[in-house]
């Protein structure tokens, strides 16, 4: 205990001291407050200018008058209504791209352009205060300190059996509910309402199938991806470089490599070494880490309901670190610590392999997602799929301090074709990445991914048409054997046989022998193992992913069940309880208890991805005749 108060003590004075460096720092880089305006000085009529970049890295001024002050737009924040004029706005309205280009009122600074209504007809624009952008800014460092202190040392338990089932069914792994609250929510109105601007992503190297990825997880964020591509090595020579200004192009990069995917907004203030910018969230992640970099503005594309500026991310210069209501702030000459994924992809037999590489963003809410579109982005890169096809995937992720999972399989089928064919292959990896990444036991850094896939023509799946056993009765000691008929696709029928020694020991009477998929095998065993799904720390973590990654579609398995060993409380297993603790743990009044079962289980190997399962009934006993226990 004493030992405890005491690294408990050294916990809170080390997060104290951390907290007020933060805040220090935070002061020491902040603006200076008498070059802003506090909004309740604003008026109606007041007249300013904006800056903002229209082509190029050229800088370029539009006209602003303060409309009125809309007061607490949300909890703590205010909005100053703004029209502007000249640089073609009457005719392109607010574009998206525009967000934190600066407007300054005799000199002062006044905010951010921040929010639109789509379809109007006027180029009004909600102006994001600038001393709230800094106020947002420096308590997010101050809140990485307390949400520190808070976690303390208590006790956590994760559940792994939904993410589990969800990945073995081939789903992608989305958001839960109460993740994807906590993402920035947008205002709107059937159309015409008032919406933070949308953040232009451009997408350099993307395939369409993993735009429109990217678009459904993120457009209801307030991001905007499309096509574009990079800049050409002669304007990132010449511009990339040209330190950042009020008004200058921001890029915040979530992917850099043979694949780019890049935010783009625009420069607020800079103070120092510090960059602020946006006047809205990017992703309301508070502390983060971007790659911060310079950008080019290819043209405006105008439209009916928002316009947009096209651009290109050009150089990283430092780390955006804050992402908060208010805006985004970042710090010039920081290097961002990425993940590092490369996939070599081989689409037929007699094509050449080629590999693809990338570094991503280490945000737990992002990575599966943009793992997904990476890997869908390079099998799409080499053309057309085969509408009948069959995949060999082997993907690596490399985890600093530990050992390496290792997921290994093949896919075949209907559901790898198609739209939704890469996220049926991929999701599997991604689900893994997702679970290691948002773990509440412990830190896991991955050091980087590692995916090989190679595609082939043809569908080779068999379905498990029909079961029988060699003998219905077996003796303790003896061996069950089942033989499997499967109907490969376009294929002859094959018989696989697959077979279990039934234990000295075990029971007589009548049991359940399954033959299955993959599917039901990983069903079972989570069924029967409750610890599996409720492991108590990061070891736990490891090792039932471990224990997921084992089994290939390309077995067929088959299962006996076993009585039960014990029962399962809170995720710690109890077996060989006497009768007297089982019912106590039964009551109501006690945790919740599971009972554990461990299946006999052994795999045959076949060519083909298995669908399909079938149960029989066999029977246990003493006296059956040894010629029929040793078939």
């Amino acid at each position: 205990m004493r030992s405890m108060t005491v690294r408990r003590v050294a916990i809170v004075l080390g997060l104290g001291w951390i907290s007020a460096m933060l805040a220090a720092s935070a002061a020491a880089g902040e603006p200076d407050a008498k070059m802003y305006w506090d909004v309740k000085d604003l008026r109606p009529g007041m007249k300013g200018v904006g800056q903002t970049v229209m082509v190029g890295t050229k800088l370029e001024e539009f006209g602003a008058e303060v409309l009125g002050v809309m007061r607490d737009v949300s909890p703590g924040r205010d909005m100053v209504l703004c029209r502007l004029t000249g640089c073609n706005l009457e005719h392109a309205g607010i574009i998206q791209g525009m967000s934190g280009s600066p407007i300054y009122i005799e000199g002062k600074l006044v905010g951010a352009v921040a929010f639109a209504w789509e379809f109007a007809k006027d180029p009004i624009a909600g102006v994001t205060p600038f001393e709230q952008m800094v106020k947002y800014v420096r308590a997010s460092d101050r809140k990485l300190a307390a949400e520190a202190l808070d976690k303390g040392d208590a006790p956590m338990q994760a559940s792994l059996s939904l993410s589990y089932l969800r990945e073995i069914e081939g789903l992608t792994g989305e958001e839960p509910a109460a993740h994807r609250s906590e993402m920035p929510l947008r205002v709107s109105g059937g159309g015409a309402g008032m919406i933070p601007i949308a953040t232009p992503l451009a997408a350099s190297g993307f395939s369409p199938r993993a735009l429109s990825m990217l678009d459904e997880r993120l457009r209801p964020l307030g991001m905007a991806p499309m096509s574009g591509g990079r800049a050409s090595d002669e304007v990132v020579e010449a511009e990339g470089d040209r330190p950042f200004q009020p008004g200058s192009p921001l890029s915040i990069a979530m992917v850099m490599g043979d694949f780019d995917l890049s935010g783009i907004g625009t420069v607020t203030h800079v103070e120092g070494d510090r960059v602020y910018g946006f006047g809205h969230p990017m992703f309301s992640l508070g502390n983060c880490q971007f790659p911060m970099m310079t950008g080019y503005i290819h043209t405006v594309y105008p439209r009916a309901s928002v316009s947009m500026k096209m651009g290109s991310p050009l150089k990283v210069v430092g780390v955006v670190d804050a992402d908060v209501s208010t805006g985004v702030a970042g710090r010039i000459g920081a290097k961002p610590d990425m993940l590092p994924v490369s996939v070599r992809v081989k689409t037929s037999k007699y094509s050449d392999a080629r590999t693809y590489k990338v570094q991503m963003v280490r945000e737990p809410s992002l990575t599966s997602a943009l793992l997904m579109s990476v890997l869908t982005s390079a099998i799409d890169t080499e053309g057309n799929l085969p509408e009948e096809l069959t995949a060999r995937l082997r993907a690596d992720v490399h985890i600093e301090g530990r050992e390496t999972i290792t997921l290994q399989d093949t896919f075949s089928g209907p559901r790898y074709t198609g739209q939704t064919g890469a996220s049926a292959l991929f999701g599997p990896l991604a689900s893994i990445v997702n679970i290691l990444v948002k773990n509440p036991m412990g830190p896991v850094r991955i050091a980087s991914i590692d995916c090989d896939v190679e595609i082939e023509d043809g569908r080779r799946v068999a379905t498990i048409e029909s079961v029988r056993l060699q003998s219905v009765e077996v003796a303790p000691g003896g061996t069950l054997k089942a033989l499997a008929t499967l109907k490969p696709y376009k294929g002859e029928r094959r018989v696989v046989e697959a077979s279990i020694l039934i234990p000295d020991d075990f029971p007589e009477g009548s049991h359940e022998a399954v033959v299955c998929d993959l599917n039901t095998s990983a069903k079972r065993r989570f069924r029967n193992d409750p610890v599996l799904a409720e492991p108590r720390d990061l070891d736990g973590i490891l090792e039932s992913l471990k224990i997921q990654t084992e089994p290939k579609r390309t077995e067929v398995y088959l299962h006996v069940e076993t009585p039960e060993r014990g029962l399962a409380v809170n995720g710690v297993a109890l077996p060989n309880l006497p009768a007297s603790a089982r019912a106590a743990f039964g009551s109501k009044r006690q945790a919740p208890a599971s009972a554990i079962r461990s299946d006999l289980i052994q795999a045959a190997t076949t060519p083909w991805v298995i669908e399909g399962s079938q149960t029989l009934q066999f029977t246990v006993v003493k006296d059956a005749g040894l010629s029929l226990s040793l078939k």
